[in-house]
């Protein structure tokens, strides 16, 4: 029984073939183990077994399987392992290893080795490696145990050229945690051995050192690896530290077939091939390795011939492709969506959200190639907001961080844009100036040139604005704009040949929105107030104009009136009633109303039913008495809003500071709470801007009103004295209106 237990002890140690070790040299000799050089070389996806840093080279999802025997089976290994990078910096590896031989009696000793490795690049030629090994041994189904063990590596890649080649360098410390064999006897019950059990055997610690070549076109690969064994050795089991190498070289004879030779650690020459293919319709990599030697060449170990195959696959993207697909994916196709979400939210008048979603894209993505057209509509929706203040931030912030950027041009337009709404025009005609000089010839100027003109018209400089004006061509997108305001400038210069032709210019442009539609639509109504007004009136002329303008468009009821003029001056009274009262009917907040009623008024007064013609005429001027906007409403409300003008100041202040900020539930949280005020001031604020452009209407309708009063009362005397109507001349057209 002794004996027998003895044995049993000594073929353990002879045949513990581990993640960490293989193949005792010698029975007797249990200090002196040697690396696994059939299987494990540097270079490859399992090289984790002699370094874990070196699968950090790895270039995609990796598989492969291998077989060792001699002819009699007298001894066998065999394993799997798969390698998987999944970034530029982290790499995974697991290999299986299952080995054992039989002895007489019909008993084997087997070993299922179990290791997992992690490589981390620490820069771009430097990784770190590490390995948890597993080692589950059965001793003759007398000794069933579980051990672990542990080993740590450097990968050095100081070479990686087209012209020099690849060259790779390893560092390893193999079984740092050495795992231990309990030497106890067994009762056939499982356990697990501690590192530090007192009656274990530790694997040795072993010192690896290996270089890896490739060079001369990807004809030559050159291996080579050094270990000093038993690197903490126990004095009582020798001296340690022996010294063991082997050498790989494989020739290329064509891309897909290489001769090998090789000296292993063993002391035995290996010959082999390798043949490989790439691209297949499944795998993406396949090579297949067989190498031969004999065992008994230099020391009789009485398993005669032995042979190794291997098989490699790779499968999948490789490591630059998903980083290439993860970084066109974080730097393209995100950036992308992001800004055709943040332009649905502009498109559908969600200003305030996509300040935000378009201030995201300039934090998040400050190299995507539309941030600068980001910052534009960042600020453009705080413009559309009537948040001045924010919107010139952001202009003089893009200015100032995007300085090739062709939208800079627009940058400092839109700047003078705003100083112009805010009736600033010193400073507006300042601005541009500079954009004239600087940005003579970008598109931008045209538009600087309009507001120009705007301002010199709204000045009253007729005659500049008109020059001012008229250096906008057709094609460009301000050109119908401009043309009606130089329509309307000649109109008060009573240059109306001019204005002719102005209006009809632009009646002539196909449109493309509804914005060039409507101003179209303006135009035909000018156009039909000039034939009407003529010294010789064309009647049918103008009558054509006014029905040539859209239902929906907002002259529509000016255009109305004028037919009913037209049909007033042709004596069909009744005819000119139904269109005065289609705008009493459907148009009640219009206006031009009260000159509706006028028009009601002149018609009975035709048909002499003179009573309805009065009753017409005072409601006229009931309603055409008192302005629409009173100054005294208009104080008001301005006082209203100056008073708010510090919240006002704060609310852009803090929407500013949200959109510059990244969509964390912090500022979720923050951009929640700010909603309720901001909505309380956008609506004053919007209640404000409706009621001055309503002021400006009354302003313009101011003219009109002082006709309607005059020449309702003079029909009302004439009634009243029972002499024949005069009818208004309709010679004085309503030429205030201007292009806001």
């Amino acid at each position: 029984m002794v004996l027998r237990t003895n044995f049993i002890k000594a073929a353990a140690i002879g045949l513990a073939v581990a993640c960490t070790s293989l193949f005792a040299k010698a029975i007797d000799t249990p200090n002196q183990y040697q690396q696994n050089d059939w299987f494990a070389e540097f270079g490859g996806n399992n090289s984790m077994y002699v370094n874990p840093a070196g699968i950090s080279e790895t270039d995609q999802l990796e598989f492969s399987a291998a077989f060792f025997s001699s002819t009699g089976g007298e001894a066998s290994q065999e394993y799997i392992s798969l390698t998987y990078p999944f970034d530029y910096k982290h790499t995974l590896g697991f290999t299986l290893f299952e080995n054992g031989a039989p002895i007489k009696g019909g008993e084997s000793y087997g070993e299922i080795a179990a290791q997992f490795g992690y490589a981390y690049r620490l820069f771009h030629f430097l990784s770190l490696g590490v390995n948890l090994d597993v080692l589950y041994i059965n001793q003759f189904d007398e000794n069933k145990q579980l051990t672990v063990g542990a080993d740590v590596g450097l990968s050095w890649n100081p070479l990686a050229s087209s012209k020099y080649g690849y060259l790779l360098i390893g560092v390893a410390i193999q079984n740092l945690l050495a795992p231990a064999i309990s030497e106890v006897d067994g009762d056939d019950k499982f356990k697990f051995v501690f590192m530090g059990a007192d009656d274990a055997y530790k694997f040795p610690t072993n010192l690896n050192i290996s270089l890896f070549y490739r060079g001369f076109n990807r004809l030559l690969e050159f291996k080579a690896e050094f270990s000093v064994l038993d690197l903490i050795h126990d004095s009582k089991d020798g001296k340690g530290c022996d010294l063991e190498m082997s050498f790989s070289l494989t020739y290329y004879l064509f891309p897909h077939l290489g001769v090998r030779a090789r000296y292993t650690k063993d002391g035995n020459p290996v010959l082999g091939a390798t043949v490989n293919f790439k691209d297949l319709s499944i795998f993406r990599y396949l090579a297949l390795n067989l190498e031969m030697s004999h065992d008994d060449l230099w020391a009789k170990k009485n398993r005669g011939f032995v042979w190794a195959a291997k098989l490699t696959t790779r499968f999948g993207d490789t490591r630059e492709e998903k980083i290439g697909k993860e970084r066109y994916r974080r730097l393209k196709i995100e950036p992308e969506n992001d800004y055709h979400a943040a332009e649905s939210l502009y498109l559908n008048r969600q200003f305030l959200e996509a300040a935000y979603a378009f201030g995201e894209i300039q934090t998040k993505y400050p190299l995507f190639r539309l941030v600068d057209q980001a910052a534009f509509y960042k600020a453009k929706s705080f413009e559309n907001l009537y948040m001045y203040k924010a919107a010139k931030s952001v202009y003089i912030d893009a200015i100032k961080r995007y300085p090739q950027s062709n939208l800079r041009a627009k940058y400092h337009f839109q700047l003078m844009n705003i100083d112009y709404k805010e009736g600033k025009y010193t400073e507006a005609m300042n601005k541009y100036q500079y954009i004239a000089q600087k940005f003579g010839k970008s598109d931008a100027k045209a538009d600087a040139d309009y507001v120009a003109g705007q301002i010199l018209f709204e000045r009253g400089f007729y005659y500049d604005a008109v020059d001012q004006l008229a250096t906008i061509h057709p094609g460009n997108a301000n050109y119908v704009y401009a043309r009606y305001t130089m329509g309307i400038a000649y109109s008060r210069m009573q240059m109306w040949d001019d204005a002719e032709n102005c209006f009809r210019a632009i009646i002539e442009q196909p449109v493309s929105n509804k914005s060039e539609r409507d101003i179209q639509d303006a135009a035909k109504v000018k156009l039909g107030h000039i034939y009407f007004s003529a010294e010789k009136p064309d009647l049918a002329a103008a009558a054509q104009m006014y029905g040539l303008v859209q239902k929906d468009s907002p002259v529509f009821d000016e255009a109305m009136l004028g037919i009913a003029w037209a049909f007033i001056k042709a004596n069909k009274p009744d005819e000119a009633i139904k269109y005065a009262k289609w705008i009493i009917d459907n148009l009640p907040e219009s206006f031009l109303v009260s000159e509706a009623y006028s028009v009601i008024g002149y018609c009975y007064k035709i048909k002499r039913d003179n009573q309805k013609a009065i009753e017409a005429l005072y409601e006229a001027i009931n309603r055409t008495e008192q302005p629409m906007v009173t100054n005294a409403v208009r104080d008001s409300a301005r006082q209203a809003f100056d008073a708010m003008q510090g919240q006002l100041d704060s609310v852009q202040v803090l929407a500013l500071d949200l959109a510059r900020q990244l969509p964390t539930p912090r500022v979720e949280s923050k951009r929640k709470a700010f909603r309720p005020t901001f909505d309380k001031v956008n609506q004053a604020i919007e209640d404000y801007v409706m009621l001055m452009q309503r002021a400006i209407q009354s302003d313009h309708f101011e003219y009109n009103r002082k006709r309607i009063l005059d020449d309702a009362g003079f029909t009302l005397a004439t009634i009243r004295c029972n002499y024949d109507i005069i009818v208004p001349s309709f010679s004085n057209i309503d030429d205030s209106d201007d292009l806001e």
